[in-house]
């Protein structure tokens, strides 16, 4: 169980705070939720009722893990499996795992993808466009929170690395 103050991962959303523990104050609705306010997003909040598992939240990274996956980007011209393809079947299971490094791979093939497309002067598609917006907004959100930066800073960082050719 998280407690109020945690930041955590929800679902597709990224990176939120747990600002409180309750009964959401909406008519007909019971029982304990939590109410996270995504940290990137000025949407509102969200009412996730705490013994459900149908959307998944974690505990965001520590600094150290966050430093390994910032090595490994700085590195990923080098790294076999940062550059390895994945199907656009995949992107969706990658989106939804909300595992780091899967993000990571998957910005990282998207960059490669659009860097290919740029050498013939044409565009990214659409849906790849989106996709790595995405991927970029979940990843490097949780980055920029568990460090205490700006999403921009780490953004320029971090797409600096995987976007290299």
């Amino acid at each position: 169980m998280f407690e109020i103050g945690d930041k955590v991962v929800y679902g597709v959303v990224g990176v939120c705070a747990v600002e409180n523990i309750d009964t959401p104050p909406i008519k007909g609705i019971s029982g304990k939720y939590y109410f996270l306010q995504p940290v990137f997003d000025s949407k509102g909040i969200i009412y996730s009722p705490v013994d459900s598992n149908k959307v998944m939240m974690r505990n965001i990274m520590s600094v150290k893990e966050c430093d390994k996956l910032k090595t490994r980007a700085q590195n990923c011209k080098k790294d076999a499996e940062l550059c390895e393809k994945i199907t656009p079947v995949q992107y969706d299971e990658f989106m939804k795992s909300q595992d780091a490094f899967k993000l990571m791979h998957l910005i990282r093939v998207l960059y490669m993808i659009k860097n290919e497309r740029a050498k013939d002067l044409r565009k990214m598609k659409s849906a790849d466009s989106r996709m790595l917006l995405a991927a970029r907004k979940l990843f490097y959100g949780e980055l920029a929170a568990v460090y205490g930066v700006s999403f921009e800073d780490i953004a320029e960082e971090m797409d600096e690395y995987l976007s290299v050719d």
